[in-house]
């Protein structure tokens, strides 16, 4: 990047270097990815060398353009065509599909000057990219989260827009009669809290909408929205940093303020609440979904609040990625099972991975004035016995901007234990059938209404090193005392 601005210090030997020294590499699959001839990095590496060889290349010498080309045969292009070569990527219905077809596709336009043999090669890539498409629900919500939006969501807008461009406009996979590519390309105005603040379900994590991601969008559609998403200057532009980012921005002011609507995603099961607007506004964001989606976490009935400017109950997000991760202790996680999240744990038992386990969401009244309401039928959420009813009712009151929680209950048999969970990071004090989390000006209250029962406080240090940050997981119960078939458990959170 420093060679294309021009800087001073930009040096074109350094560069040719680092490219001779990553051709050198045995291979350029990650570690973790060992078993596949080609995964997420070495696709990115790929399209990332083709790229400099395409921006610099009259400024570097043959011997290493003839090199770099060599080894992203040998690397990319001998592999992807490799019938005995299968990595699994190709047609999932996750990140890794437009990611590593989405690179492919880049790096063979940067690279192949026969339109023939430059067709051969991508055309299967780019059928491919609509099975990832295919794991988006229908409402346009992405099952792995806002973070993973940007990421595989994000390679399909940069491989969109190179066709687009490559072909003078021919070709142009953002053409959608459906209107599911709108749909996706809205998600993160749905998924947003506040600021760099957004839902962190599954394994995601906080953060803005990348500006490069927020301008191609831009550039097939009329979505300004997305720009208010995005890191700003004080003046009100955008924070640029890459060379697609740079390369594309004029300079432009945004002019949109935050979306402070309320958002349903039906077929994902997520929906946001927002009170009346202030410094006291509450945002309430809840999740139905299943068990059973890629980045999976064990959550369904959990809910985030944001108030104050803080997230006083939240979702935790992901835990650091390493063999555990994704392997059969993946659920010994806390931050993938449900002690890591903000729903019951009943008879001892958590809730279960498979998309077996599920929840129905329903809503009434959103954007309307007056109460609003979000139900969710948790009942299947736990293995078969466990329960034989349970719905979670969110009853929000905008004007106060806070709600009230309400667990109702239905089982074959007087239940043993039913103990209600809540995660933050903030600190937490009991009083009686009250919980203060943060400070009593800027923080929240739990309180226990109608119901028999005491609050706990654990904070898990140890299992929070799992964590993508150096915060503890606090988790506060509420143990119900008294126990029958049929009962309701009522928490006022203001």
């Amino acid at each position: 990047m420093a060679l294309w601005l021009g800087h001073p210090n930009a040096d074109v030997d350094y560069l040719q270097d680092l490219m001779w020294a990553y051709c050198d590499d045995w291979t350029w699959v990650m570690a973790a990815h060992e078993a596949r001839s080609i995964d997420l990095g070495s696709a990115a590496l790929g399209a990332t060398l083709a790229e400099i060889v395409h921006v610099l290349g009259d400024r570097l010498e043959d011997e290493v353009t003839d090199r770099v080309a060599k080894t992203i045969k040998k690397h990319i292009f001998d592999p992807f065509w490799d019938y005995s070569h299968l990595n699994g990527w190709e047609t999932v219905r996750m990140n890794w599909n437009h990611v590593c077809n989405g690179e492919i596709i880049r790096t063979a336009m940067y690279q192949l000057d026969d339109s023939n043999v430059l067709a051969r090669m991508t055309h299967g890539a780019i059928q491919n990219l609509t099975y990832a498409l295919d794991g988006f629900t229908d409402d346009g919500g992405c099952e792995e989260g806002p973070g993973y939006w940007q990421y595989g969501f994000g390679h399909y807008l940069m491989v969109a827009h190179a066709l687009y461009l490559k072909t003078h406009g021919d070709l142009n996979i953002m053409a959608d009669d459906t209107g599911k590519l709108e749909r996706i390309c809205q998600y993160p105005l749905a998924a947003h809290i506040s600021g760099a603040l957004r839902s962190t379900f599954a394994d995601s994590s906080h953060g803005y909408t990348g500006a490069h991601a927020a301008m191609m969008v831009n550039d097939f559609m009329d979505l300004p929205e997305l720009y208010a998403l995005c890191r700003l200057n004080d003046d009100h532009t955008l924070q640029v940093s890459g060379m697609h980012e740079m390369a594309m921005y004029s300079g432009f002011k945004v002019k949109q303020k935050p979306d402070l609507k309320d958002y349903v995603l039906p077929d994902l099961g997520q929906t946001k609440l927002r009170g009346k607007a202030g410094k006291q506004q509450m945002t309430l964001m809840c999740l139905a979904g299943n068990n059973g989606v890629p980045h999976n976490h064990n959550d369904i009935g959990s809910f985030i609040v944001h108030k104050h400017g803080k997230l006083l109950l939240t979702d935790p997000g992901g835990p650091v990625y390493s063999r555990k991760t994704f392997g059969p202790k993946r659920y010994d996680i806390l931050f993938c099972n449900s002690l890591g999240h903000s729903v019951p744990v009943i008879n001892g038992k958590l809730q279960q991975p498979g998309g077996q386990y599920f929840g129905t969401l329903s809503v009434e009244n959103l954007n309307g004035d007056g109460l609003k309401v979000a139900e969710i039928n948790m009942t299947d959420a736990y293995p078969k016995g466990t329960v034989k009813q349970l719905v979670r009712r969110f009853v929000f009151d905008p004007e106060t901007n806070a709600f009230t929680l309400e667990d109702r209950y239905v089982f074959s048999r007087e239940p043993r234990s039913i103990v209600e969970g809540f995660v933050t990071f903030e600190s937490v004090k009991v009083m009686g059938q009250k919980v203060q989390i943060g400070s009593p000006k800027s923080g929240l209250t739990l309180t226990a209404i109608d119901c028999e029962g005491k609050f706990q406080v654990e904070k898990l240090i140890e299992e929070s090193k799992e964590g993508r940050s150096d915060q503890v997981v606090t988790r506060i119960s509420f143990v119900a005392s008294e126990l029958s078939k049929e009962m309701v458990l009522k928490i006022l959170i203001a």
